[in-house]
């Protein structure tokens, strides 16, 4: 926390805005528990970047952007390119997590909703290998920022996110609130998903459990991350990560 009595600079903002991009989001700022707080304008987090404009990607490169990790499939890829891809300023990896989630309206039409907390579970457990390629990059990028995206920045952006903070000893309450703050920041984004899945005759309570951030849903992940896996250190080392990337994972965040 910062002490109002202070000299020190007011720090960054957390939710960045920048146009054609949406929930662009920091990760720094948030207190550890050792009391500390984790490094801003280090690792930031956002939905997909295609609408991206010249001057937007220059502001971000002006911002200490060095590498872009973007986990999409190879389809969502080709249908919306990254306009990263081959940028002279900045490393780009394209790092699948996890296939594109079911279209909405294909998803149990039969009063089942969709379970999105299994979904991520399912994403720990089935996912390892991708999930070591995304962490093993995070921790071997140079000293500029890193950002990750999806197409939304919610589901794999959100596992990821989860991940890094709770190496860098973030309490599970504050995780899930950044997990939930989605639902606020990329509002526009998701009512877009939205009103499309509708008309095509999606089930409204079906699209809702798809979109939404509930915590509970968070909750569930993590709980299945310390229980299963032995929280994120334990599980960054059981898909392979060695103990030099663990911590330059931490260090990237350490305030």
């Amino acid at each position: 926390m910062t002490d109002r009595n202070s000299q020190t600079q007011e720090p960054p903002e957390r939710v960045i805005a920048l146009e054609g991009l949406h929930n662009l989001r920091d990760l720094g700022g948030y207190e550890t528990v050792s009391g500390a707080s984790t490094r801003w304008r280090s690792v930031l987090r956002s939905g997909g970047p295609a609408q991206l404009g010249a001057a937007s990607q220059a502001r971000l490169i002006e911002m200490g952007l060095g590498t872009v990790i973007d986990l999409r499939s190879p389809r969502e890829v080709e249908r919306h390119p990254n306009p990263f891809d081959s940028h002279e300023a900045v490393e780009f990896h394209s790092l699948p997590l996890f296939g594109a989630l079911a279209p909405i309206p294909t998803l149990h039409n039969d009063g089942r909703l969709f379970d999105m907390a299994a979904r991520y579970r399912e994403a720990l457990d089935d996912c390892r290998e991708a999930m070591a390629q995304v962490f093993a990059a995070i921790a071997a990028a140079g000293p500029r920022m890193v950002l990750f995206h999806c197409s939304v920045g919610k589901d794999r952006t959100g596992i990821i996110a989860a991940i890094l903070l709770r190496l860098a000893g973030v309490d599970e309450d504050t995780v899930i609130a950044d997990y939930a703050l989605t639902e606020t920041v990329a509002a526009p984004l998701l009512d877009g998903y939205r009103q499309k899945a509708l008309a095509q005759g999606a089930d409204p309570a079906l699209v809702d459990a798809y979109l939404g951030c509930p915590p509970a849903t968070m909750r569930s992940t993590l709980d299945h991350l310390e229980t299963q896996h032995g929280g994120a250190p334990g599980y960054l080392a059981g898909i392979g990560l060695d103990a030099g990337d663990v911590a330059r994972l931490k260090a990237r965040l350490e305030g």
